[in-house]
């Protein structure tokens, strides 16, 4: 399922690319089947319209077989997406011109006749689902289609096949396949534009679903908040910095494989998830305004096999893809690239890209928020820690990726910094309110409360 139209359209292009290329391979049968057909006796076609039929059919597919397929691997479209695009599009057009031209051909004969045949290649464009392309091949091959059967007239008459001149014969042919070809119009601009409206009907819908879900794992960090406004607000922070890093990695050629635009975008939502397992660690750990002692850091290293457990039980999101990049993130963004992380001592490329990526994320995030126990680090200083853990802590190719958007990570870290610590500090102080009345066994009404937070 892709996240918009136009990622179908242009994909929808290189499929039926591909399928109009194999169908179009079976013309290079036709000069061999009409030699020997000729031999036979059952046609009467020579030597020479038979050779110029098979080199024809040869150099087109030659041609159209380096567009669809060497021009259309996957290395290539994410490497050169622009490039691959307007290949396609002239791959579009040259396979259905190169079709109209070989039936154009084939009914010059004297002896071969095409009929309706010429409409195959405008029912083909219908498959694009693009009615100025259905148009411009319907006319095209009208156009071709007259010129064939001027040239059939003349080799009719020079065979003596009819009693007639060349123009008489010529509009008594093209009068009855200009009225065969009206239908044929009429039929498939309204067929292209009724299978366009469709797939764009559904292709809304399908967008509508799926910006619904990613608005639902932006909920997440909102949920966390009423948790752990630290963990709330961190989770929201690491969303923008997996995507930054992502889009850094992917402008630079790597892994272009895996970082699909798609991707991209199910990593970043995914990013909502990795601290989910932390709803099981108490309030009173993940609220504490100090760093952990050894006996409750060693109670948070169970969030991500927390985490792992409730994404698993999670409904499928985009055929599962979304689960399982989520799954990933969640569960090991604390290996660290040397195997010496937790919960399973992953080493290298035994950690999931996603969870890589997610790692430098989440140190990114810790070192340049500011928190009750400490102050938010100096950019510098933190891109100095980062560099420090190249092929210890983190895969080196995301640091280096990381150290080049040193920019981007400053400025977004400023922003949300001096919004959000306010907050933070508020809450916690609400919260230990809370829990010295509880302590002391008093109630407190939310007039009470609502005063507390006025005063923190």
């Amino acid at each position: 399922m892709e996240f918009d139209d136009n990622t179908f359209f242009t994909d929808n292009i290189a499929y039926v690319n591909r399928l109009v290329t194999n169908i179009l391979y079976f013309t290079n049968l036709l000069g061999p089947l009409f030699y020997f057909l000729s031999k036979k006796g059952i046609f009467q076609i020579n030597n020479t319209f038979c050779v110029i039929t098979s080199i024809s059919t040869f150099i087109f597919s030659v041609i159209q077989t380096f567009l669809v397929y060497i021009f259309g691997k996957k290395d290539f479209k994410n490497q050169y997406p622009e490039q691959y695009n307007s290949i396609q599009k002239g791959a579009m057009y040259f396979g259905l011109i190169y079709g109209a031209l070989m039936i154009g051909l084939l009914g010059t004969h004297a002896h071969i006749g095409i009929y309706i045949s010429y409409a195959i290649v405008i029912f083909l464009s219908c498959l694009y689902y693009n009615s100025h392309v259905t148009l411009t091949m319907s006319i095209l091959c009208y156009l071709i289609m007259l010129a064939s059967l001027y040239f059939k007239s003349i080799n009719r008459i020079k065979e003596g096949m009819v009693d007639a001149t060349v123009m008489h014969d010529f509009i008594a042919y093209s009068v009855g396949y200009t009225i065969e070809f009206f239908f044929v119009f009429l039929i498939t601009i309204k067929m292209t534009r009724r299978n366009h409206k469709s797939m764009q009907t559904i292709l809304d819908k399908n967008i509508k679903i799926e910006n619904t879900n990613i608005e639902i794992m932006r909920f997440i960090p909102e949920i966390l908040k009423t948790h752990e406004i630290i963990t709330g607000y961190h989770t929201e922070h690491t969303v923008t910095y997996v995507e930054m890093i992502c889009k850094q990695l992917k402008s630079q050629g790597l892994f272009l494989d895996i970082l699909t635009e798609e991707n991209i975008k199910l990593y970043s939502a995914a990013a909502n998830l990795h601290d989910i397992g932390k709803i099981f660690i108490p309030d009173h750990i993940l609220n504490t305004p100090r760093r952990y002692t050894p006996q409750e850091y060693e109670m948070m290293k169970m969030h991500p096999a927390k985490g792992k457990k409730i994404i698993e039980a999670m409904p499928k999101l985009w055929n599962g893809a979304f689960n399982k990049i989520a799954c990933d993130m969640a569960y090991c963004h604390h290996e660290r690239y040397d195997g010496t992380g937790y919960p399973n001592q992953l080493k290298g490329n035994q950690i999931p890209l996603c969870a890589r990526i997610m790692s430098v994320a989440d140190v990114i995030d810790a070192l340049l928020s500011r928190r009750p126990y400490k102050k938010e680090m100096d950019i510098s200083e933190a891109m100095n820690i980062l560099e420090n853990g190249r092929e210890t802590q983190f895969d080196p190719i995301i640091v280096d990726a990381a150290l080049k958007i040193q920019p981007l990570i400053y400025l977004y870290s400023k922003d949300v910094a001096a919004k959000e610590f306010e907050d933070i500090q508020t809450e916690l102080n609400w919260r230990q309110q809370n829990m010295e009345s509880l302590s002391k066994g008093v109630v407190i009404s939310e007039e009470e409360q609502k005063e507390m937070l006025r005063n923190s």
